[in-house]
């Protein structure tokens, strides 16, 4: 009988980037993304503050040399809105070209966190996979999840909608903004939900905004020609800043996350 031995986090790390001459001398006009959740999925709605997005790419340390830099980044609630990353939300910033190691610290990711060292080595294999055959192709926007906004029954007695957005989507479909609240309103957990860019006026009612990752890719690939922009934005009522270069983290740097373990999507 023949048995199969399946090669460990640390074996596809040193297939993919160990060894000599690997590292790039100049970053490459791109980032992938992915994401870890950290609570429970029901109907594919998560609690917003329970989803990490994590991020790779290319950043270039000194002439010549680039590091792969791997960010975590949560997501939080503000007035109006959420807060996708930014300086304040980087939970750890490491170098995936670094071999990890057990308890690894700063740069070095832990080898005991099999989960995002795998999450990493997916992200670097689409990166990868990206730049070769398709950067002509990569899209620029990145796409965020939809997100829901939860009220008590009580409270979304007395709800209306609002936004731009909500009168751009009644201008397409020829309904009333109040038609188009009832017909996506949904039941979640004991709450009452609606998208959050039509009732994001409300945010200080809503108990809870959950994250739709139906649909919001597991992984994806967008340009960095202008990383300054390409990056940083808002959609909707959101505003993201993705820019591993520009933060340093505001917990440990052992890779942990905050509270429950995680769970690679």
């Amino acid at each position: 009988m023949t048995t199969t031995v399946q090669p460990t986090p640390l074996d596809l790390w040193r297939r993919r980037l160990g060894g000599k001459g690997r590292s790039r001398a100049n970053p490459r006009p791109l980032a992938a993304m992915g994401y870890v959740v950290n609570g429970p999925v029901i109907d594919s709605l998560i609690d917003v503050e329970d989803l990490h997005i994590v991020i790779l790419c290319d950043e270039q340390f000194r002439p010549g040399q680039c590091a792969l830099r791997l960010a975590g980044f949560s997501v939080s609630r503000i007035p109006w809105g959420i807060r996708f990353g930014g300086p304040g939300n980087c939970t750890f910033l490491k170098d995936l070209r670094l071999q990890p190691v057990p308890q690894g610290r700063g740069y070095r990711l832990d080898l005991a966190d099999t989960e995002l060292l795998t999450l990493g080595l997916q992200l670097e294999r689409e990166l990868d996979r990206q730049a070769r055959y398709r950067q002509g192709q990569v899209q620029n926007v990145i796409r965020l999840p939809k997100l829901w906004a939860g009220f008590r029954a009580q409270d979304a007695r007395a709800i209306s909608g609002d936004g731009p957005e909500l009168a751009a989507y009644a201008r397409r479909t020829a309904r009333s903004p109040q038609q188009l609240l009832e017909h996506l309103r949904r039941d979640h957990r004991g709450l009452v939900i609606y998208p959050l860019a039509w009732v994001s006026h409300l945010w200080e009612k809503a108990v809870s905004v959950f994250a739709d990752l139906d649909g919001f890719p597991r992984r994806q690939v967008f340009g960095l020609n202008n990383a300054a922009d390409d990056s940083v934005g808002f959609q909707g009522a959101c505003e993201y800043d993705f820019r591993p270069g520009q933060v340093r983290p505001r917990v440990s740097q052992s890779g942990k996350m905050p509270s429950r373990p995680l769970v690679a999507a």
